[in-house]
This record gives structure tokens, sequence and C-alpha cells, in this order.
């Protein structure tokens, strides 16, 4: 299979080399990755660079100018493209981002390195996404998106990637083999958006069923996926059975030990999920199943699973020799099938349970799986560092991860000096059990710098913290620029204090009389007037055709904006309560006119457009019929979650370009126009009447098609400095 593979690759290089007319690409399939990848990126400069493979000891990447060419060895495919990562970053100043939308500004000459660089890994596993992904940034990608998403991975030097597309054409393929019809099957997915947490063995149902449209371009998606990152040295991470049934097996297999699990995420029962007991015959065949419908569809190079039981929710039993066997019996489905299988797990059900999972019960469920075939994937370590309360995982292998964010969130966060000061501990602490550093990204965020630093980190350094931050700042703006440093240098040291959660402003909050809601808290860990003065400094830096420097000039005008919003938000509250009706009158003015300022802001880079993430949506539709549906599913996930009403309301909240104006506005308007009528007539406000009407706008909301600008309009760095003009001054009084 892996001779095929090759032979694949080596022929897809002469055919597309051979149509554009240009050089052939390296008989080495890594090497002629390498290269391909340089292409994709310097269209005009990518013949100049040359791609070697190297020996040594451990993977490593050398730069070095020779009789005027770039020459990048490697000692392997990744090697090579996080060697071309680390030219661009670090001596072109040439930001490449996670969007394929986002043009890489090609430098017009290649800077000499006239004497060889080498740059060693210190850990062989990088690892990068979550199952949560799938659903907060990445469910509407097409090929193209992928594409930029693997090449930037590939010059990050990631190496393990979850790779969960096209997941359930390997369960369409198993169910019907144990006797479920395929209009069974389809009705037991959920909707696209929602798949994560169908895959997590939370829902079941929910916003299906699922088209067959859907599954067969998810399907063909997957294999793009899963050959481009093996061929850039990335181990795609699939999935496994893990127990998670449905419910209509029971009918088939009516004496099988199948039970119904715990409700999740306020969803009525109907949408349980189901679970098989491993001790049950009917487990291993099924696993026997699945695996083989896996490698039919998908090829046999992947040997690393995915396997999550009772993420968030409870198992069948607490015992701790119950969860052992399960653990085990589970591995062995696994094994049997595969010899050479991996079990990556999250440790996050443990943090989650926490009351529950008894350090007892963790090594009860972990320590059955052989040292060296499971690796745990410590989860949220700029929080809580699991492998410090297991002693280390009771030695089983673990990957240090920063998470960064929840739902996808539009928050500046992530403190970089603490996160440098827990990786240099656990490598001191934990060396022989480390063997890797990871980003469990719930989605792609406003926040990438800090994912780069924790890849970048587990390179040998090249300096310290304060020299990666002017590196950062460089090729951000694209050039080096005092001011631009400056700015960045500020924000690193003085903003950045903020732990990832659902720590953010008031403007995506459902509004309350008491200031709370349940995904968003009006306080932040750092003084607004330091990002006012880190914002003011990088508009210093003049213009730039750099698209990370257009987000920058959006992104943190945003995010000062927000935080002034929520202190306006808490001087309204208070005036209300002191019957101040002038106060409120003038501060629930200048909330709406920052709401509409956001708004237009956010309108001028497409990272920020709710109406591109409802396009990408609907494009996936085969019918107008199929349109609107993955229009309201790309809407509910953002918005309600999941059904009316529900404590999940606003946890993918997001600064977004109409989601703003049309969803957010109207609550707010609906809110400060109540207090005001309230003050004015002497009458309570009615915030039961209140929570009732935004229940029913926010459905109403969801299942509309209101119309959404899908492309940015305006310049980001005109329209940041207006509003920064606008503003300063209150910012600064206040």
């Amino acid at each position: 299979m892996k001779r095929i593979h090759i032979l694949a690759i080596t022929l897809a290089c002469i055919l597309v080399a051979g149509c554009k007319n240009e050089k052939v690409w390296s008989d080495d399939p890594q090497v002629a990755a390498a290269q391909q990848l340089c292409a994709r990126i310097l269209p005009k400069q990518s013949a100049k660079i040359d791609f070697v493979l190297e020996e040594g000891e451990g993977q490593h990447y050398s730069l070095q100018t020779v009789d005027g060419r770039l020459k990048i060895g490697g000692t392997d495919a990744n090697a090579l493209a996080r060697g071309l990562g680390d030219y661009l970053r670090n001596y072109c100043h040439t930001g490449v981002t996670w969007f394929v939308r986002d043009k890489v500004q090609e430098p017009k000459t290649l800077v000499q390195i006239p004497e060889r660089v080498e740059r060693k890994a210190l850990v062989d596993k990088r690892f990068f996404l979550n199952y949560c992904t799938y659903g907060y940034s990445l469910p509407w990608w097409k090929w193209e998106d992928w594409e930029r998403l693997i090449d930037w991975m590939a010059m990050h030097g990631v190496t393990l990637v979850l790779a969960n597309t096209g997941q359930e054409s390997v369960w369409l393929e198993t169910w019907q083999e144990f006797g479920l019809s395929l209009e069974q099957i389809r009705a037991y997915f959920t909707g696209p958006a929602y798949l994560p947490w169908h895959r997590m063995t939370n829902i079941d149902g929910w916003h299906g069923p699922l088209p067959q449209s859907w599954l067969d371009g998810q399907c063909e998606l997957q294999k793009k996926i899963i050959a481009r990152e093996t061929s850039l040295g990335i181990s795609p991470i699939l999935g496994s059975f893990t127990g998670h049934v449905p419910a209509a097996l029971k009918e088939v297999y009516p004496d099988a030990q199948i039970s119904k699990l715990n409700r999740w995420g306020s969803f009525d029962e109907q949408y349980n999920a189901w679970y098989l007991n491993p001790t049950d015959s009917l487990f291993r065949k099924i696993q026997k199943a699945f695996l083989r419908n896996q490698r039919k569809i998908y090829g046999e190079d992947c040997h690393i699973y995915g396997v999550d039981l009772f993420n968030e929710v409870n198992p069948p039993s607490w015992d701790p020799e119950y969860l052992s066997d399960a653990a085990r019996l589970t591995y062995e489905a696994i094994s049997e099938n595969d010899p050479d299988a991996v079990w990556l797990q999250m440790s996050w059900l443990f943090w989650h349970k926490r009351q529950m999972w008894t350090p007892e019960r963790i090594k009860a469920y972990i320590t059955p799986v052989p040292k060296g075939r499971l690796i745990m994937l410590d989860y949220y370590c700029e929080k809580v560092e699991i492998y410090r309360q297991t002693e280390k995982f009771y030695g089983q292998d673990f990957i240090w991860s920063y998470l960064g964010n929840f739902g996808g969130a539009t928050m500046i966060a992530g403190d970089l000096a603490d996160v440098s000061m827990k990786l240099d501990r656990v490598y001191q602490e934990a060396a022989d059990e480390c063997v890797g550093l990871g980003c469990t990204l719930e989605g792609l965020d406003v926040n990438p710098a800090m994912y780069e630093y924790v890849l970048d980190r587990a390179w040998e350094r090249t300096g310290d913290d304060k020299a990666w931050i002017d590196a950062l700042a460089d090729r951000r703006f694209g050039s080096q620029d005092p001011h631009a440093r400056q700015a960045w240098q500020i924000l690193c040291e003085k903003v950045q204090k903020q732990i990832s959660g659902h720590v953010v402003s008031q403007i995506p909050a459902r509004p309350r009389l008491d200031g709370k809601a349940a995904w968003n808290t009006p306080s932040t860990a750092y003084d607004n007037k330091d990002l006012l003065q880190a914002w003011g400094e990088l508009l210093k830096a003049g213009d730039s055709g750099s698209a990370d420097f257009r987000f920058d000039c959006v992104n943190w005008a945003r995010q000062c904006l927000d935080n002034y919003f929520t202190a306006l938000y808490a001087g309204l509250l208070k005036d209300y309560k002191d019957g101040n009706s002038e106060g409120v009158t003038a501060k629930g003015a200048r909330m709406l006119e920052i709401l509409r300022d956001v708004d237009a802001l956010v309108a001028s880079d497409s990272y920020f457009l709710m109406g591109k993430w409802i396009e990408d949506a609907r494009a996936w539709g085969t019918t107008p019929e199929e349109k609107d549906w993955f229009e309201t599913d790309s809407r509910l996930l953002l918005t309600c979650w999941g059904q009316k009403g529900r404590h999940l309301t606003d946890y993918a909240n997001r600064d977004w370009n109409g989601l703003i104006g049309t969803y957010y506005l109207p609550r707010w308007e609906k809110f400060i126009g109540g207090l005001q009528q309230s003050l004015a007539e002497g009458i309570a406000f009615d915030e039961k009447a209140f929570l009732s009407w935004s229940n029913d706008f926010e459905w109403d909301w969801a299942h509309g098609f209101n119309k959404m600008a899908a492309k940015p309009k305006g310049n980001p760095r005109k329209i940041s400095q207006a509003l920064y003009d606008k503003y300063n001054k209150e910012i600064s009084e206040l």
C-alpha cells in the first residue's frame, strides 16, 4: 500500500509540473512534498530554493545560501517544511496565515544566509486541533481551505493532527453491516456543525438527518486531507469504536449490553447517546468492522486513534475495576485489528468531572494500556496540568497542550510568560514522559501567535521571549518597525494575562440586570488602558499590505472597544439601580453607538464576517432546501447552540459583523429601551418577560435568512485609526 501511495504522489508531481510547464519535482516523495508546498506559498521565489534530505540523530533542519540559492536541508518532509516556515518568519519577515483567503506577501529577494544554520526538535510529537474545532471553525471548509491549513501546520512542524472529516462514511458502511437502514443511520448523526459532540458520545440526532451529499463530499475531502498530511510527515489521527451506538441497534440486538448515557448540555432525553459495554461480544465485532471499513476507505497508513471514552458523560459504573476493564477491552479490540495501534486520549474528562475522577479511578483507567501504546493529551495546561496531579500520568507518555479558547470566542487571551514558565518546567520535570507539545484550540480564534509560540518551543530556542516577540511583530507587520515591536511587547507583557475561557466582553452576552451571563463575565485580567496604548502604538507603524497587520488593526481595536462597552454596561446598571434616568440614557446611547462602530470595524476583515460563515455553509447544499438547512445549522451553533432557551445559548459567541448588527444589537436595544421605559414610568423592569422575548428572538433569528456581507468592506487600518481617535480620550479618562 505504501509503495502504491509513493508512486501515486510521484505521478501526481510529474503531471502537475507538466501541466504548468514548470520543473519536474524530485523523485523522492518527501523532497517533492516540500517542493510543492514551497511552490504553493512562494510561486515566484520557489524556483530559487533547493530542498535536500539530510541524515542525523533526531529531527532537524538546516538553512544556508549556496551559490546564490537557498538550500534547506532536513531529516524528512516535515523538517524541510518547518525549515521553510522558520526561514520566512525569522529572516524574511513573512507571515503565512492559516486562511487561504490571506495572500502571502512574497519577499522580493531571498535573504542570504552565508553560514549554515541548524535547528533541532526537542520532542518529536507536535499536536494540533481539537474535536470541537471541527464544529466551531472547520465544518464548512473545502479542499482549498484545508490545503492552506495543512501547509501552515507543516511549516510549524506539526506531526500529529486530529483527522475527523468524513468519519460518518465509515459508520454508514459499518452500521449497515449490523442491520440498520440508511435512514436510521443518517438520522443517528447530528447536523454538520454538531458532529464533534456526536463523535465524542455526547448527543445523537440533533438537527439531523445528514444529507447523503454531505456524507459523500466529506468522504472525498478526507481522502485528500489524509494524503496531503501524510506526504508532509503529519500523522492523521482517525476514529475508532468507543462503544457509542445508535439507539436503533438495541432493536436488532435486544440482548446486547446497551444502555442510555446521561443527558448532556441540557438537551432533551431523546438526544441522549447510547453505549455498548466493552464486555459484550458485540463490541469487538463492531470494532473489527469499523477499522476494516476505515482502512478500505481511507487507506492503511494511519495507526493512531482518538479513543475518548466517557467524555463529559458518566460511565455505566465508577468502580475502578470497571473503568480498568473498559479501557483494557477497548484497547484490545483495537490492537487485535491493528498491531501498530496507538491510543490518543484527552485528559479533559479528568478535569471536567474532577470530583468523580479520583486518582484511583484515573490510574485504573489509563494504566491497562501498555507503555508506548497510549498518548495522553494533557488538554488544558495553561489552566491545569493533569500530569502534575497524577504522577506524570502514572508513567504513560503525554503531550503538554495549550487550549487557548472555548467555542472559538473572539477574545485576546493567553499569558505568554506563564506558558513559557510552564514549558520550561515540563521539560525539567517530565523529560522522559513528555513526548510532545500541542495546541488543543476549540476554534481558530484571534490569538494565532500563542499557538505559534507553543509549537516553536518544541524546537531548540534561538533567543529569549523578548526576541521571539520582536520577530513576531516583524512578520505580522511585514518588516522591522519599532512601533510594531513596541506594540507587541506591550500586548504580550501587559495585556495577554487572560487565561483562556469565557472571560470575554459583554457585547455577545444576553443582557441581565445582575450583569452576569452564563458564558460571559464582565472582567479582564488587565487594564484596558494598556490595550489602548498597544493599539495606538500599532497604528503609529503606518500602513502595511500584510494580512496579519490588517487583522491586528481590527482585532485590537475590537477588543479595546469591547472592554469599554463592558465598563459602560456596569455604569448603566448602577445608574438604573440609582434611578438615574439621564445616566441610563447617555450610557445606553453610547453603548449602542459602540455596537454599530464595532460592527462596521469587523466588516473590514474576512475573519469577522458572519456572512462568510453562512455562505460557506450554504455552499455545501446541492438543492435550495439543503442550502437553507446548512445555513440554519451554521446559525444555530453560534447563537442558541442547541434547543431553544437552554444553558448553552451564546457559548460560541463571536464579535462578527452581521452577528453584532442583526443579533446582539437588537437584544441590547430591547434591554436598554426597557430600562429607560422602566424609569420613565416608575415600574420595575420585567426581566422574565425580556428573557422570554430573547428566547423567541434568538430562535427566530437562527431559523431566519437575513442577508449579511460575505466579503470585507472598508480599509481596516483607516477604520481602526478613526475609532482610536474617536474613543481614545474617553477610554483614557475612564
